[in-house]
């Protein structure tokens, strides 16, 4: 009975509430009412007795009773500011103070409504990110993914300080909440929000666009539409306020990569995801150990490749200078073009030893610091080089690929690139074998020319396939970043596969290279021990290079060519091409050994802790072995 009482009561409070003002005002009145007679019952409890006759809030004056106690429940509910007064007045007077008072009332109830209300817009204003801009000098961010964390703490990193604006088809709190969690508030950079959709030229001038130091597209969700149309409208951007900032703009799909550029109209730099990491990815298979390598180039801290100018060294040899540095290395050099569109940055990677350095050309190079010391030139000493020439990396003849992505068809094509002939691609993943082969021809159209491909189905993580494929013929494994249809996250399921591999490893005559593609950098420490030698965290490699190439644009060009096929790259060659084993060394004993091979040496992988030490120190002396190898970047010019 009790229940249903309760039940009756809320229904109908819900319904007052559901007519608005008339039902609200009708659910007023009555609760007025109701509680007043609860509060006139105080008469049964002594509310005239002598105990109260000294309180001055309780009336006496009319009839000690009925009338007495209403009026005094009635002011206790109200509190109706001067209405109190009024005892003892006319009956019309008294209702008159009653009308004016509840009026007044209202008039200021409604007077705390509007500011309450004004106050809640523009905190909802501001949650929803619909404020504009009023920065200047700022990076502007366009768009949001996975990326955009190491984007953000490698621009904390290059500029400590710099304030950052972020413009993405999302909610403020969700950006928040995932900015806390990257932890983001501990580096030293600003970051303000705001929700909008960035291909929308109104949204870009609410950001404050025309005023931007540089800008950064990202392509939110994977997609690249919006990206598309958002370069169009920053190339078509003509009032900018301190002239056109530094542009540079992430581009997922490789099919889509071309129609950006024509989008960009050569004033944006376009880095396609997908192609970056593919060519990483096959560099690697070809060197192994390479991806620590560029690991350290394009993640925060360690050793950068920075763009600068160097007092004396003008009309200088790049092989001669090179002995002047203790904590850095001349491996290019760059220039400023004249062409339509504007001034365009050129550059020259290992030109020779023996190219001199114009006035009008500024140093490429591999340091730990901007602020570099040139001691100026010095005589080497006569180098002591090893026997025979350099061994050319090459692609393994038989390679294991498990999984499938968006980078497979760019994997393919980058072998297919640097492979020799008859070499064979084996594909195991949850495809099935006429699938693989229509996205193969969907995409790429034409046969490949150097690999031949064996598409294998199965699941990896489950370790019945390995059973088939005689794992111990294979040179090389990669292990692509594949959620396997969701029910594992990628960096999971790319673990349960290597716990596969490794139950195998005791069964098996060698262990083939193993190369590894995470999403998340925090998973790398779980993959120690189980037999990876090359970790390539895809995000980590793309988001950097961005932020670094919307500081220094300069740098677009020399990331492109440094994972070309063909063209200027960095290897890993053993150090008895350079020096004798087990003969003490200097590293400018390397950089002379290196520059008779017409390259440039950049550290060493020791063999012993699997050591990387790219631009060591100059004095350290060692007695390199066997196993030992010598990062050096191989010779090509370009424009």
């Amino acid at each position: 009975m009790l229940k249903e009482l309760r039940e009756r009561i809320r229904y109908l409070v819900d319904r007052a509430f559901a007519r608005e003002f008339v039902g609200q005002l009708l659910l007023f009145v009555v609760l007025v009412v109701a509680v007043t007679v609860i509060g006139m019952t105080a008469v049964a409890f002594g509310l005239f007795s002598t105990e109260n006759d000294a309180v001055g809030g309780i009336p006496r004056d009319l009839d000690r009773g009925f009338l007495d106690s209403l009026w005094w429940s009635l002011n206790q509910v109200l509190t109706l500011r001067g209405f109190h007064r009024m005892y003892g007045a006319s009956t019309p007077i008294l209702l008159y103070a009653l009308f004016l008072s509840i009026c007044g009332l209202a008039v200021f109830g409604l007077l705390v409504s509007i500011i309450n209300n004004a106050m809640r817009r523009r905190i909802e204003v501001l949650r929803t990110g619909e404020t504009p801009v009023k920065e200047r000098n700022h990076t502007l961010i366009l768009g949001w993914n996975n990326k955009i964390f190491t984007v953000l703490r490698e621009l904390a990193h290059l500029e400590p300080g710099l304030r950052v604006v972020i413009l993405a088809p999302k909610e403020i709190g969700k950006m928040e909440n995932a900015l806390r969690v990257a932890g983001i508030g501990n580096e030293r950079i600003t970051t303000i929000l705001r929700s909008g959709v960035p291909s929308n030229l109104r949204e870009l001038e609410r950001v404050a666009l025309e005023r931007a130091d540089s800008i950064i597209i990202l392509s939110t969700d994977d997609d690249d539409r919006d990206s598309i149309k958002t370069l169009v409208l920053l190339a078509g951007q003509r009032h900018w306020h301190h002239g056109p900032p530094a542009m540079t703009s992430e581009i997922v799909r490789d099919e889509n990569y071309e129609l950006a550029q024509i989008a960009a109209h050569n004033r944006i730099h376009i880095t396609s995801s997908n192609r970056v990491i593919s060519k990483v990815i096959v560099q690697t298979i070809r060197n192994p150990g390479l991806a620590a390598v560029y690991n350290e180039l394009l993640s925060v801290g360690g050793n950068d490749i920075m763009v600068g100018r160097v007092a004396d060294t003008v009309d200088k040899y790049l092989g001669e200078i090179a002995y002047g540095f203790h904590d850095a290395i001349p491996i290019g050099v760059t220039w400023k073009t004249d062409s339509e569109d504007g001034v365009r940055h050129a550059a020259g990677l290992n030109p020779g030893s023996d190219y001199e350095i114009a006035e009008d050309e500024d140093l490429v190079l591999l340091a730990t610091d901007r602020a570099l010391n040139y001691r100026g030139l010095i005589r080497p000493n006569k180098p002591i080089t090893g026997g025979g020439e350099s061994q050319q990396p090459k692609v393994p003849e038989r390679v294991l690929i498990i999984g499938w992505n968006d980078l497979m068809l760019d994997v393919l094509q980058e072998l297919d690139a640097h492979a020799l002939t008859g070499t064979e691609i084996t594909i195991l993943s949850l495809l099935e074998a006429k699938d693989v082969e229509e996205r193969i021809q969907r995409r790429l159209g034409t046969p490949f020319h150097n690999v031949s491909i064996r598409p294998v189905t199965g699941d990896a993580a489950e370790g019945r396939p390995f059973l088939e494929l005689e794992k111990d013929n294979f040179e090389s494994i990669v292990i692509l970043a594949d959620d396997g249809g969701g029910k594992f996250d990628a960096d999971t399921r790319t673990l349960r596969v290597l716990l596969r591999l490794s139950s195998l490893q005791g069964k098996q005559q060698r262990c083939p290279h193993t190369t590894v593609e995470l999403l998340d950098d925090a998973n790398r420490d779980v993959l120690a021990g189980l037999g990876v030698d090359d970790v390539v965290v895809s995000p980590e490699i793309v988001s950097s290079q961005l932020a670094q190439v919307s500081r220094q644009p300069i740098l677009g060009p020399i990331f492109r060519e440094l994972l070309s096929a063909g063209g200027v790259e960095i290897s890993l060659r053993p150090a008895a091409d350079y020096v004798e084993p087990g003969v003490d060394c200097r590293f400018d004993d390397l950089t002379a050994a290196a520059q008779g091979k017409l390259e440039i040496a950049l550290g060493l992988r020791l063999a012993e802790g699997d050591r990387l030490l790219l631009n060591p120190p100059r004095n350290k002396v060692w007695r390199l072995g066997e196993a030992d190898r010598v990062v050096v970047l191989a010779q090509q010019v370009y424009r």
